[in-house]
């Protein structure tokens, strides 16, 4: 049960980079923070699904769809900025991720800068999908 918890918590890792950068998301950025996931979860001795895994039992049952005509903006990160709640749960999954790095001589840069990231746009009111690119390459670096 807890290998289908962390895949979640895997595939959820693009929730911070979907909120901060909206649906422009470059493939080697989102394909970065899961490396970490994987590699922090695997230094700690966690076990995960894969993608593979996770679709082979679900199928075609999740899916977004729209709701009244209306196409889903974002996901849960992105709806929290979009609404301006004040918080997110980016330190409970990049935040995860990074902490497992640090515990296990893990590098997490990408993870790191996504919760750094996203915790200013909360405090900053940044807009969900408005967080310039080039700002969270250089927090990355």
């Amino acid at each position: 049960m807890l290998r289908w918890k962390y895949g979640k918590l895997l595939s959820n890792l693009g929730n911070g980079l979907q909120a901060l950068l909206g649906q422009g998301i470059p493939d080697a950025l989102a394909e970065r923070v899961r490396a970490e996931g994987v590699a922090a979860l695997a230094a700690a001795g966690i076990a995960h699904t894969s993608p593979e895994e996770e679709k082979a039992e679900r199928g075609d049952l999740v899916g977004q769809r729209p709701v009244d005509g209306e196409a889903r903006s974002g996901g849960s990160t992105w709806q929290s900025l979009a609404r301006g709640t004040g918080s997110t749960e980016v330190d409970h999954l990049n935040g995860e991720i990074a902490l497992l790095g640090r515990l296990h001589g893990v590098a997490t840069p990408v993870n790191v800068a996504v919760q750094r990231a996203v915790r200013r746009a909360v405090r900053e009111r940044i807009a969900a999908g408005a967080f310039p690119l080039v700002e969270l390459e250089k927090m990355i670096a």
